[in-house]
């Protein structure tokens, strides 16, 4: 499910007519199908947890083993240190594999994008996606690569429509490299403006060529798929580990304090002395109020003023909008290096705290296999997700601090577990409606003896 909704789906305008090599599309694949492997961890846990203990309780090996004088924290301990193991596996595939798989298939992804369509030329249509020529195909056979009624306009000289070629028929094809689109004219005549630099106000003569078979190679590089330098994708944070992280977090944090001082610099020496309410005069050390200043004023002198207040005003605005702006964005960047900071980490012990919900879940539900157990697992998994993802914009958006959002989920879902592994401990049947009704018939009927 996760593939198909973020990988197939979400990604499948940037596929379709890319022309795009079976190797490549089979590395996207790989590279995507790694990278929702943290995804699903907690998952696996929750669904595993659910049906192994829930085949064990109807079973009756739990009983067996209660009854054997073993607690339920006994029966757990061995499968509770195996998943300490995983959590720890988790946060090093996540730390040192995971931002590796993300720069490959960032930087894949990257240049499919950039990558022009496949040339697909349809009848009756003039094809200018090829740069420097426009096609026009009459007809096509079945096959598709023999044409009819073929025009071809070359504009690679950047001379305007000077060369002209036209053929009854002809074939096309690809170079083994794809690198060039190759076209066997046949029966046709070429065209071509001799432009003459030194006198262009002559007549131009026209050279003619009729040929019975001609070859033209397009070359076709923008088509292909051309590979970044993996280096200008490092600076994200999905591509760095947690040391890396905290290393771009406090260097962006210092950037930000900067900027704090010079705003409280630029205000105290420049904003606060341009606007003050006092001028000082430059032959007497007294200070001349501004009203009476004003009032000596002749009026053009006085306009000047205003019209030099107002720019400044609106100058000193300006800079504090932008330098807001700056805020912002750097508050958002830090944020972002944040959330996923905390990603690798809350993950691990995700895995922990949904096995304490799916085991004691198991062992009261007392279902096996893939009926009810799948069902219980999706159902308090989605619920997990959705918790993460919303808590996780509050924290993109600055709107919750970062680390209170992202360890929310796990903090609503902690008693639960608690909750749960209490009353399967004490062998609570939460599940059974019948329990409900009869505590509710012993409530009303100790309501009409009262």
């Amino acid at each position: 499910m996760f593939f198909l909704v973020e990988v197939v789906i979400t990604y499948l305008d940037d596929l379709i007519g890319k022309g795009l090599k079976t190797t490549d599309l089979i590395k996207l694949f790989v590279y995507a199908w790694i990278a929702i492997v943290p995804q699903c961890i907690p998952l696996a846990v929750l669904l595993a947890s659910i049906m192994s203990f829930g085949n064990m309780a109807e079973n009756y090996e739990l009983a067996a083993m209660k009854s054997s004088g073993l607690s339920l924290f006994k029966i757990i301990k061995p499968v509770f240190l195996v998943i300490i193991i995983l959590a720890g596996l988790t946060f090093l595939f996540n730390n040192f594999v995971l931002p590796t798989v993300h720069l490959k298939s960032q930087s894949l992804l990257y240049d499919i994008r950039q990558k022009k369509p496949s040339v697909s030329i349809k009848e009756g249509i003039f094809y200018n996606k090829i740069e420097n020529y426009t096609l026009r195909v009459g007809k096509k056979s079945k096959n598709k690569d023999t044409l009819k009624d073929i025009y071809i306009y070359d504009h690679s000289a950047h001379m305007g429509n000077i060369t002209q070629m036209y053929a009854s028929t002809g074939k096309i094809t690809t170079t083994s490299d794809t690198s060039a689109l190759v076209l066997i004219l046949r029966d046709g005549n070429r065209y071509e403006e001799v432009i003459n630099n030194s006198s262009p106000s002559q007549k131009k003569p026209l050279s003619q060529l009729n040929f019975k078979q001609l070859q033209v190679n397009i070359e076709l590089l923008d088509f292909k798929l051309k590979r970044t330098d993996e280096n200008a994708f490092k600076g994200h944070e999905e591509m760095l580990n947690i040391w890396q992280i905290d290393s771009v977090a406090d260097s962006t944090k210092r950037k930000l304090s900067k900027r704090v001082i010079e705003l409280n610099r630029q205000s105290s020496d420049y904003f606060f002395t341009r606007t003050s309410t006092f001028i000082n005069s430059k032959k007497n050390t007294k200070q001349i109020n501004v009203t009476t200043f004003i009032d000596s004023l002749k009026p053009i002198e006085y306009n000047r003023i205003i019209d030099n207040a107002l720019t400044t005003a609106r100058s000193n605005m300006s800079y504090i909008d932008a330098a807001a702006t700056n805020f912002e964005s750097d508050e958002l960047e830090i944020n972002r290096f944040l959330v996923e900071w905390h990603k690798k980490i809350v993950v691990c012990f995700a895995c922990i705290i949904l096995f304490f919900v799916g085991a004691p879940l198991g062992a009261i539900i007392k279902k096996g296999g893939l009926g009810l157990p799948v069902v219980v697992a999706v159902f308090f998994f989605l619920a997990y997700f959705i918790l993460t993802e919303a808590f996780t914009s509050l924290a993109y958006e600055g709107t919750m601090v970062v680390w209170r959002a992202m360890w929310a989920p796990l903090l609503i879902f902690l008693p639960i577990s608690i909750f749960l592994t209490y009353k399967a401990a004490n062998d609570s049947a939460i599940f059974d409606v019948s329990t409900y009704f009869n505590w509710l018939t012993k409530l009303f009927k100790s309501k009409k003896v009262a």
